[in-house]
């Protein structure tokens, strides 16, 4: 409703009940019915379009939580200021036509857990019993078997909807008619994360059954802008040009670990979700008297000159003159990109026209592994870097992009490690197209992924770690023509 010339006030109120059925269920729990129910709102209010206010909420409910957990209220609020509308910004309207500040609160609530497989797990409160899980053997001839129950996953009447809290603020802006800019800040803190226990120790008798719990924490923040002008010269000419960036970046605040273990450097709480854990990888050893030297470096395999040498992190914590998995740290960048962006413009002059778009990632790296080249039954070719650079007693060269190599897995050489992360971020020309339009006919040339620049040269960084051999991101071409009548 619209009152009094200034006042805009909207309102709704929504109940929603679901229910959804399987006709073909695999198993008992699928051919159960998945129900939902809940409430939402929202209220809105408008005065003379320069100071606006809404207000949401939902009252939500799931199968996956016990009864006294079953609903979650959750609400959000926004404001917004018009700055532009005001009376004292007139003298500036003709530079700046449009500028709006905005700023919002809510919270908002997940009921999925996933399973290993990345189905959504249901009835999660519930334990899950395997009646016939487990076999166990006597007699005087060892030919008695029985079979008893097993728990999968423990029952948690106690878990809930994990929360997350959302704050923006924003600002709109649109300069001489022509160019738009967009600005958003933002930060999430999520709490409840859905964790399967890990410390449980196994004298408990939870050796593979799955507990849940609400026990991660989690901080997000960072900013997301949007840019695009189109100006238009003389009536032959058009240029667009559009560009986007987001920079986000988390960090863990609670996770299933001990609070009372020794060794700092294995935690994930300080750092993102995705960061790495591997060793601190040196160079390569000179000699075996070098080796007697060092700390004994218990990864894996006969360690021998050639070899990865590896920081002793935990030396001044266990006292110990070893490597082993407790002197991992985390390292690089999260798997996940940190900073994702793109950019192009468009032309259009007469009857010809042309455009291009950039995207690119950084801060992120990965791991190189499953490419060693030795093996019995699994045998791979030589990667040319491998070949090009890799020490011998001919090449002693201890700073080697490869270690020596062997016939068989050396695990001291193979594990994760600084020697293997790599700086995962480029910048690819993703799409450019050609066109020339005469009467209802356009004829055109397009490619996409046409170029990539990148520090990491072995494969396509879009592919991600590991061997490279995953189905890479395929350069196509084309040429076509486009018909329209009237």
């Amino acid at each position: 409703k619209i009152f009094a010339g200034k006042h805009s006030v909207s309102g709704l109120l929504l109940y929603n009940q679901q229910e959804f059925n399987i006709n073909l269920p695999t198993d008992f729990i699928t051919s159960l019915p998945k129900r939902s129910q809940g409430f939402a709102g929202r209220a809105t209010y408008s005065f003379n379009n320069k100071y606006l206010a809404e207000f949401n909420f939902g009252y939500n409910g799931s199968e996956n939580f016990a009864e006294n957990k079953r609903f979650g209220f959750f609400p959000s609020a926004a404001v917004g200021y018009v700055l532009s509308n005001e009376s004292f910004f007139e003298p500036l309207s003709k530079t700046i036509s449009y500028l709006k500040f905005r700023g919002s609160w809510g919270l908002v609530g997940n009921d999925q857990i996933l399973l290993s497989d990345g189905t959504p797990a249901r009835f999660t409160y519930l334990s899950d019993v395997a009646l016939t899980g487990q076999a166990y053997t006597t007699g005087l001839s060892q030919d008695y078997t029985r079979s008893g129950p097993v728990y999968n996953r423990f029952a948690n009447p106690n878990i809930t909807w994990e929360i997350a809290e959302k704050i923006n603020i924003g600002m709109d802006l649109t300069m001489l008619k022509d160019l738009n800019l967009t600005v958003d800040m933002f930060k999430e803190n999520r709490k409840n994360i859905f964790l399967t226990r890990q410390v449980i120790p196994d004298f408990f008798g939870t050796t593979g059954t799955t507990v849940y719990s609400n026990l991660g924490k989690v901080l997000n923040k960072g900013i997301d802008a949007s840019l695009d002008y189109t100006r238009t010269f003389g009536k032959d000419f058009t240029m667009t040009l559009k560009s986007t960036f987001t920079f986000a970046r988390n960090k863990v605040i609670a996770n299933d670990e001990p609070a009372f273990t020794k060794y700092k450097n294995l935690s994930l709480i300080g750092h993102p979700v995705n960061s790495l854990l591997g060793y601190d990888a040196q160079r390569l050893f000179i000699d075996q008297a070098e080796i007697s030297k060092s700390p004994l470096q218990q990864i894996g395999g006969f360690v021998q000159a050639g070899d990865i040498k590896y920081r002793d992190v935990t030396n001044g914590i266990d006292g110990l003159n070893m490597v082993n998995s407790d002197d991992r740290i985390r390292m690089g960048y999260p798997t996940v990109p940190e900073i994702v962006y793109g950019f192009g413009p468009s032309f259009k002059f007469k009857k010809l026209d042309f455009s291009f778009f950039f995207q690119g990632i950084a801060r992120t790296s990965f791991f190189l592994s499953g490419f060693h080249p030795f093996g019995t039954s699994d045998q791979r070719n030589v990667l040319s870097f491998v070949d090009n650079n890799h020490w011998s007693p001919e090449n002693p060269n201890i700073y080697a992009a490869y270690p020596r190599l062997s016939k068989l897995d050396n695990a001291n050489n193979t594990a994760n490690s600084s020697y293997w992360l790599r700086d995962g971020s480029f910048l690819k020309l993703r799409n450019v197209e050609i066109g020339y339009t005469y009467k209802f006919a356009r004829i055109y040339a397009s490619g996409l992924n046409v170029l990539t620049f990148s520090k990491f040269k072995e494969w396509d960084p879009e592919q991600g770690g590991g061997n490279g051999l995953s189905y890479p991101t395929q350069r196509v071409f084309n040429i076509g023509l486009q018909m329209g009548f009237k």
